[in-house]
């Protein structure tokens, strides 16, 4: 199976399921590590509200048939800077998000809040994964939809039952 492309860099898997492998977190130079802290200091005054909180970061994948293989590392908010600075590795948080359609087939989007990163921009409720309490426990598609459906009722107020939801 290969990944269908829609172009614009969006990619459909075929998959049955979503594996995840914890690693070590990316090696980030001190001169990296120096521009994520500066960033993030300017971020901070212009948004008081952001908080650095835990975060979980892609830091690969791959298909292997039938399933999506994702390797995975503990993080924190403020790593989400690094796209912002010339020259560092490239790095993606794992998110997850809902899309939950009307009784007349619209699709719910909302804005993003003040805490974030980018406030006011239009998004399908969803949110960055935290990794999971303690350390050590793996990350599951119950794990991914849980944390879906949790967003789904902070962003909304609609709950939805984790098992309601699917990849």
């Amino acid at each position: 199976m290969h990944p269908s492309d829609l172009g614009s860099g969006v990619m459909l898997f075929d998959v049955l399921d979503v594996r995840f492998d914890e690693i070590p977190g990316p090696a980030l130079s001190l001169e990296v590590l120096a521009a994520v802290d500066r960033v993030w200091d300017e971020m901070v005054p212009a948004n008081p509200t952001l908080f650095d909180g835990p975060v979980v970061l892609c830091s690969d994948f791959r298909q292997i048939s039938p399933h999506l293989e994702v390797s995975w590392s503990r993080a924190t908010y403020r790593y989400r800077t690094v796209r912002q600075i010339r020259a560092a590795p490239a790095l993606s948080s794992v998110f997850v998000c809902v899309l939950q359609p009307a009784l007349d087939g619209r699709l719910l989007v909302g804005h993003m809040s003040a805490s974030t990163s980018s406030p006011g921009v239009i998004q399908f409720p969803g949110g960055n994964l935290e990794p999971p309490p303690p350390p050590g426990q793996e990350i599951t598609t119950t794990a991914l939809r849980r944390h879906a459906a949790a967003e789904l009722t902070e962003e909304t107020g609609i709950a939805a039952a984790p098992d309601e939801l699917t990849l």
